[in-house]
């Protein structure tokens, strides 16, 4: 690569890298990287691939732990570092794998904690080949980390905001458990380069070819073109893929026919920036009473419209469409008058099945927060000493003095005749009523007769009359006692008084 000159590249990071000995300001950049990222102090063997001239195998050996192995490969030849080691040779071709093999057997490594890539191919006029084939570069450096990178290890390289970007990112995320994307200042704003780290190897034991195919991953990575959606009212994220294959131009142009028979309105009016009327088959559209001078003031610049502007041509569209077509009106509604009644049958179901469901999770959740809550004074009364209120709810019968089950003068009217069933609130005949009455005589869980509520009545008293005594005598105790410690204090000030 030849040497770029121009007085506005010699920027700050280019005078700091002189000062500190780089040899190009490029060393900055991964400075940036492992300050926010902490990879090179745990590397123990780091290979540098596309190397030259060796700003980043410098930085590399001064920040890794002393002793590690650091091997930088480019087709150029890199002056000699001290503790790092530089081979010439092509990272494409299998000579390169063998000489790394080679050094790794004399050092003693297995495999790199570290694979880093910074090369990019030479610069000239043609963007778009140039972007591909730095993409191209950057599948070879991932061919050649996976062969010589250890489990759990890291991989960094940098790439160009492309088409491709989005199948080089698919790719590293296929291999890494983590993979992060990252510009660190040292890298110039102009520039459309970009780091991307992945982190913690997986290690497949095999791995698709057709992963780590050029024309494969390229072709199959490729995402469909993002819609703007025009009704849509925030502000949306700018899309920066640049421009299409072999067009150049930002004017887009659509009929006016296909506007109004596409079944996908709105993508057009996000993806084209002018509807036009030149077409013959736009001449009956023109033409039309519902066609006004407005709509055509607004299809010539489409960029320009605002939220209400596009609800406004999406109405017109359908009123025309429907003036333009009145024999198919009840045409496809009757085709598929059975599918939506079966669809329709179907959500009922399933948004009644949604709302039991509802319904029985807020049952639960009820009755679980009594419980808790019961639990809590419960455990707030021992803690305290109080004596449990036999009173308190949860301790009496709530059904007991229940009028719920009184909804007329006819139910007042059975009650006081005593012919009325507590349990399921319905009359009783005579018949029933005997064998109830010998079923009560024979219970021996019933506690309904005078001689237990009496019983229940006394002992009732008792425990509220006892409980009162105590709480007297604690309160009396203590008012004695205050009295008694004023008394004393008292005594005491006019004690020191006479004195």
């Amino acid at each position: 690569m030849g040497k770029v000159k121009g007085k506005h590249r010699l920027d700050k990071y280019y005078y700091l890298a002189k000062e500190h000995g780089y040899r190009s300001r490029a060393a900055w950049k991964l400075v940036q990287l492992e300050s926010k990222f902490t990879f090179l102090r745990s590397a123990h063997a780091v290979l540098d691939l596309c190397a030259a001239p060796g700003g980043w195998m410098q930085a590399a050996v001064e920040r890794v732990p002393v002793g590690s192995l650091v091997i930088g490969v480019d087709l150029d030849p890199i002056r000699p570092i001290r503790g790092a080691i530089s081979v010439q040779e092509d990272i494409t071709r299998p000579q390169c794998r063998a000489a790394i093999k080679r050094l790794m057997a004399e050092n003693g490594c297995r495999a790199f904690d570290l694979v880093l890539h910074d090369g990019s191919p030479n610069v000239g006029g043609a963007w778009a080949q140039e972007a591909t084939s730095q993409n191209a570069l950057v599948i070879d450096s991932l061919k050649l980390a996976t062969e010589f990178l250890a489990p759990k290890g890291t991989f960094i390289t940098k790439v160009f905001r492309s088409q491709d970007y989005s199948a080089v990112l698919y790719c590293l995320r296929q291999l890494f458990e983590k993979v992060e994307v990252d510009k660190p200042l040292a890298s110039r704003s102009a520039s459309a380069e970009i780091y991307v780290l992945g982190f913690k190897y997986k290690a497949p034991a095999k791995i698709d070819p057709r992963l780590l195919d050029v024309k494969h991953l390229f072709e199959g990575g490729k995402e469909p073109p993002k819609v703007i959606d025009v009704l849509r009212g925030t502000k949306q994220k700018r899309h920066r893929d640049g421009y299409e294959d072999g067009d150049t131009t930002l004017r887009k142009v659509c009929s006016a026919a296909d506007f109004i028979w596409s079944d996908t309105p709105l993508d057009i009016l996000g993806s084209v920036s002018c509807i036009t009327f030149e077409d013959t088959a736009c001449v009956p559209i023109k033409d039309h009473a519902l066609t006004a001078e407005e709509v055509k003031a607004l299809c010539d610049d489409l960029r320009v419209l605002g939220k209400q502007d596009f609800k406004y041509l999406l109405k017109w569209r359908m009123q025309i469409r429907k003036a333009l077509s009145p024999s198919q009106k009840a045409s496809p509604a009757t085709a598929n008058i059975e599918h939506e009644s079966k669809d329709d049958e179907d959500e009922r179901m399933l948004n009644e099945m949604e709302e039991l469901t509802y319904s029985m999770e807020r049952k639960k959740k009820r009755a679980k927060k009594l419980l808790a809550k019961r639990r809590a004074k419960d455990k707030a009364r021992k803690g305290t000493g109080m004596q449990v209120d036999a009173l308190e709810d949860g301790y009496t019968d709530h059904e007991l003095f229940s009028l719920s089950s009184i909804k007329g003068k006819k139910d007042l009217v059975v009650v006081d005749s005593a012919e009325f069933d507590d349990e399921t609130g319905d009359v009783q005949d005579s018949e029933h009523e005997d064998n109830r009455e010998e079923d009560q005589e024979y219970s021996s869980s019933d506690v309904d007769s005078d001689e237990e509520r009496r019983r229940y009545d006394e002992q009732l008293e008792d425990f509220l009359d006892e409980a009162y005594e105590r709480f007297v005598a604690r309160k009396d105790g203590g008012t004695k006692q205050r009295k008694r410690s004023k008394q004393n204090y008292k005594d005491g000030q006019l004690f020191e008084g006479g004195e």
